[in-house]
């Protein structure tokens, strides 16, 4: 009875990869052919393989073992701290780096707005002590060196007009005429006793020696005064020079006619003509008189 019960119960044939389950053997190897099983029998090996490998959680390695394992991580810490370390080290140094190149450039600049700070007060301080120089020299030169100059008002008491000064004017007109005849009188005197000096061409700056105090002459007023006072004398020595030659008051002759050209160009011109005719006086009677920055490289 047992061999008959045994014998009714059939054999089961079971794949725990795909859950499959037969009674024949020819149908659990046509199973086994499958591409179904194949890959299921697969993916369970390569899972087999991952959960029975064992794994750096620090740098994803795997070993066979956990003595393995146990042997990397001890190494691997210490790569790790060393790594981290070495990061510290380079971050460090390259802010260290970046701080130090900062101040640097910083310093660098302060460096520079320091040279060109330094740089304006030293050409300040050249140009006020080249200043200062020039002033202290032509003080010194006036008030030291011609300290005895004539003064101005003794300048045209003694201009001593003659007939050949006023023959000249004749001749050559009012500008011309009195221009030699100032020169004439300043060129006599030493440079240290003229009564006037001019030391700024371009703007014509004169000073003039008057009542023993050296002192510039704005606008030329004491320079204009000096003319129309030499143009009076020339004008009152004309009778002496008409009596001198009897013929000037003889319409017919020659002299006659020089005489009244004459006295034209000795009265010159009248408003801002006379000025005009002045102006160009003191212009090339300043071109005679100027004075170098140095006193002791004057030239006249």
């Amino acid at each position: 009875m047992l061999t008959k019960n045994l014998q009714k119960t059939p054999l089961k044939f079971i794949c725990e990869h795909c859950n499959y389950t037969c009674s024949k053997q020819s149908e659990f190897n046509k199973h086994l052919l499958t591409a179904k099983h194949e890959k299921r029998t697969m993916l369970t090996k390569n899972l087999q393989k991952i959960s029975t490998a064992f794994q750096c959680s620090k740098c994803d390695k795997q070993y066979k073992s956990r003595m393995g394992l146990w042997q990397h991580k001890n190494k691997c810490d210490s790569k790790v701290e060393h790594k981290l370390h070495d990061n510290a080290n380079i971050l460090y140094n390259d802010t260290v780096t970046a701080n130090t190149v900062m101040q640097l450039i910083k310093q660098n600049q302060e460096f520079k707005d320091l040279i060109i700070e330094l740089s304006k007060k030293d050409t300040t301080t050249n140009n006020n002590t080249t200043n200062n120089n020039q002033k202290f020299n032509l003080n010194f030169f006036l008030n030291d060196t011609c300290k005895d100059a004539m003064n101005m008002s003794d300048f045209i008491e003694n201009m001593n007009v003659q007939f050949e000064d006023i023959e000249n004017i004749g001749r050559n007109g009012y500008v011309a005429g009195m221009t030699d005849m100032i020169l004439s009188r300043i060129k006599t005197l030493d440079v240290t006793k003229r009564p006037m000096h001019c030391t700024d061409m371009k703007r014509e700056t004169i000073y003039i020696k008057d009542n023993d105090v050296w002192e510039k002459d704005a606008n030329n007023v004491k320079l204009h005064k000096m003319i129309g006072c030499i143009a009076h004398q020339n004008c009152s020595i004309i009778p002496a020079w008409r009596d001198k030659y009897p013929d000037s008051t003889n319409t017919e002759t020659p002299k006659f006619e020089f005489c009244i050209t004459m006295m034209r160009n000795v009265l010159g011109d009248a408003g801002e003509e006379q000025t005009r005719l002045d102006n160009k006086v003191i212009r090339n009677v300043t071109k005679h008189i100027n004075v170098a920055k140095q006193p002791d490289t004057i030239e006249l």
